[in-house]
C-alpha cells in the first residue's frame, strides 16, 4: 500500500445486496457488493486510508494541502439504489464514514426501473433455469449501441409476448431517505435527471439534464455535492464545458485509476469500480484498488 501514499482513490459502488438475497441471478455481477463484504471493505479503508467527503477532497485540492504521507479515499455510489439506504447507510453511519451518492434526480421516489434491469429481468424469466453468466452483460452491452427508443420498444414487445409485468416496487431511494442520510455525512451529487447517455442527446436536452438535476439538489435543501457523474461514463469536451458552465466543481468518469496529487482535469476524475466478483475478500480488494492488477493486465497484453 506504500505506492498509494499521496494519492486519492475514488471508489465506485452501485448496489449493496444482502448476502442472503436469492435473486442475484438477474443482477449484473458488476453491479453489486454483498453487505458483509462491503462492511469488511469499509473497515479496511478506515484502517489504512483517510476517508474524505467529496467536498473535503475538493477543498484540499483547491488549497493544495494534500499530504504526501497520507492515503486518501472517497466513496461514491451511482444511481441511488434503495439498497444503498437499507444496507450501506447503516454501515457508513455506524463507522462515521462519509460518502457521495449520485442521483438521477427525476427518478428519485418513483418506481422507475432502468432499462438494463428490465432486460435482465426479461432474460431471467425467458431463460428460466439457464446459466446466465456473462449473457446478461453481453446483451446489455449490445443494446447500449441502439437508440433508446428502440430499446424501450423491444422491452415493451418482449414483455407483451411473454405476458410479463415488471414488479411494481420501488428500487430507488426517495427524498425522505435522502434527507435522513443527508444529516449523517452522506452527500448527493448529480447523475443527470434521467440517466440518458449524454453523448447521444441534442445540445439543449443535454443542458437540461445537466442543469435541472443540480437545481433539484439545491432546491431540496440537502447535503449536496456540486459534482457531476456522467451516465454510463460517456462524455466529451463539449459536455465537460456544459458541466462547468452549469456550476459544478468537478465530475467523475468511469476511467480506471487513482488521482496522483492535483488532477490536471477536475472534470474527468478517475475512479475504481468495486463489485463482488473481483473484491470478495480483503486481499482481492487490496490488490484491485492498488492498481497492480491494471499494471499486470497491461504488461501481459
Amino acid at each position: 500500500m506504500k505506492r498509494l501514499r499521496g494519492k486519492v482513490l475514488i471508489l465506485t459502488y452501485h448496489r449493496i445486496l444482502s448476502e442472503k438475497k436469492s435473486n442475484k441471478q438477474f443482477i449484473q455481477p458488476g453491479m453489486y457488493v454483498q453487505n458483509n463484504v462491503f462492511e469488511k471493505q469499509m473497515l479496511f479503508l478506515e484502517k489504512y486510508f483517510s476517508i474524505l467527503s467529496f467536498t473535503e477532497l475538493l477543498d484540499l485540492w483547491n488549497k493544495k494541502t494534500l499530504r504526501k504521507d497520507q492515503r486518501y479515499c472517497v466513496i461514491t455510489f451511482d444511481d441511488g439504489w434503495l439498497d444503498n439506504y437499507i444496507y450501506a447507510y447503516p454501515i457508513l453511519k455506524e463507522h462515521n464514514i462519509p460518502a457521495t451518492i449520485f442521483l438521477p434526480t427525476a427518478f428519485i421516489g418513483t418506481n422507475h426501473w432502468f432499462w438494463p434491469d428490465k432486460i435482465s429481468y426479461i432474460m431471467m424469466k425467458q431463460l428460466n433455469g439457464v446459466n446466465l453468466n456473462g449473457k446478461i452483460d453481453s446483451a446489455i452491452d449490445a443494446y447500449k449501441e441502439l437508440p433508446e427508443e428502440e430499446i424501450h420498444g423491444f422491452i415493451v414487445e418482449m414483455s407483451k409476448n411473454l405476458s410479463l409485468d415488471f414488479p411494481d416496487k420501488r428500487v430507488l431511494i426517495n427524498w425522505d431517505e435522502v434527507d435522513e442520510m443527508s444529516r449523517h455525512d452522506i452527500a448527493f451529487g448529480s447523475h443527470s435527471c434521467t440517466h440518458k447517455i449524454l453523448t447521444r442527446l441534442p445540445v439543449k436536452e443535454r443542458q437540461k439534464e445537466i442543469e435541472e438535476s443540480l437545481y433539484t439538489l439545491r432546491q431540496k435543501n440537502i447535503n449536496y455535492s456540486p459534482v457531476f457523474c456522467y451516465p454510463n461514463g460517456n462524455y466529451n469536451q463539449e459536455i465537460i464545458n456544459q458541466v462547468k458552465a452549469a456550476g459544478y466543481r468537478a465530475a467523475v468518469s468511469t476511467r480506471y485509476g487513482f488521482e496522483d496529487g492535483l488532477p490536471q482535469d477536475l472534470f474527468s476524475l478517475k475512479r475504481i469500480s468495486i463489485h463482488n466478483d473481483i473484491t470478495a475478500t480483503i486481499p482481492l480488494f487490496a490488490f484491485h484498488i492498488s492498481g497492480l492488477n491494471h499494471i499486470s493486465n497491461i504488461t501481459s497484453s
